[in-house]
């Protein structure tokens, strides 16, 4: 992708249009060995839960084998037990059927690359699940890296206007972002460090509080402006395009209509906050 003399600006508006989408497949391939990983523990419960369900039924149906003659209370009172726990495992199939199904929608919401439309979305479901997908990915790459990710999430946050599949990509950017921080301090091995990431959500008054914190190398306060410019990265050669926080904040300002700002402590932490529209603004 070189550029000549006679380049014109819609020549460089197309060179840049070609970079933003290869940043995006990039992003896509990432996040697709999160999605491998996280999809196998919704399929081992559907499994297990089917496999133990059969067995169930076919302890029912040996009891409703027997001549009613023969059934007395203790048969009923089992076949009320098993028919119960059945019950029970059948909603956890249905429960980790839908997560899966989400995982799945939630991959091809981020291989279109049509306009994004805002619609009625679970924001700490969303948080929760795109943010394991990240630290998946990142594992997928170092399967020497660990980092606790803790949820402090407002069940009041509720249903959030989202374009999903860009702001899932929001998520893994800024998670991606928190755990090469944290990693980073991991190698310099100061004494009884755990990287931890932070992830919260507040309902305001009409607005909706997110952040994202970590407990890594931070950014020094001269860089913390420059964040939000393309191609701009703290990361070393061949280890960040320098356009996913440039895209994040377009994201959330031009699509979502909020707001996005990080504060820094070198050394010690760093922390993303979003604002965005809640329901009915």
């Amino acid at each position: 992708m070189t550029m000549g003399a006679g380049t014109t600006e819609h020549d460089i508006e197309l060179y840049q249009q070609k970079i933003v989408e290869l940043n995006r497949l990039a992003e896509i391939g990432q996040l697709s060995a999160g999605i491998l990983h996280e999809i196998k523990n919704p399929v081992s419960f559907v499994n297990n839960f089917s496999r133990l369900s059969q067995a169930l039924v076919e302890e029912i149906r040996d009891i409703c084998r027997k001549p009613l003659s023969d059934i007395n209370d203790a048969d009923l009172a089992d076949e009320k037990d098993l028919l119960e726990t059945l019950s029970q495992n059948l909603v956890k199939i249905n429960e980790n059927g839908k997560r899966i199904e989400r995982i799945i929608q939630g991959m091809l919401a981020q291989t279109r690359s049509d306009a994004a439309v805002l619609e009625p979305t679970d924001l700490n479901q969303l948080l929760e699940e795109y943010s394991k997908l990240a630290y998946q990915g990142v594992r997928a790459d170092d399967s020497t890296f660990n980092v606790t990710l803790k949820y402090h999430l407002d069940p009041h946050a509720g249903n959030v206007p989202l374009a999903k599949g860009e702001f899932g990509r929001v998520v893994v950017n800024l998670v991606n972002n928190a755990c090469y921080a944290v990693n980073e301090k991991r190698k310099q091995q100061p004494d009884g460090y755990e990287p931890v990431i932070e992830i919260s959500t507040s309902k305001l008054d009409q607005q909706v509080e997110i952040s994202i914190c970590d407990n890594g190398i931070g950014i020094p306060e001269d860089i913390v402006a420059k964040l939000f410019q393309p191609f701009f990265t703290t990361k070393p050669q061949g280890k960040g395009t320098g356009l996913g926080l440039s895209l994040t904040y377009t994201s959330i300002t031009d699509t979502h209509k909020g707001s996005i700002d990080v504060t820094s402590v070198l050394g010690e932490k760093t922390e993303f906050r979003i604002v965005i529209p809640g329901l009915g603004v």
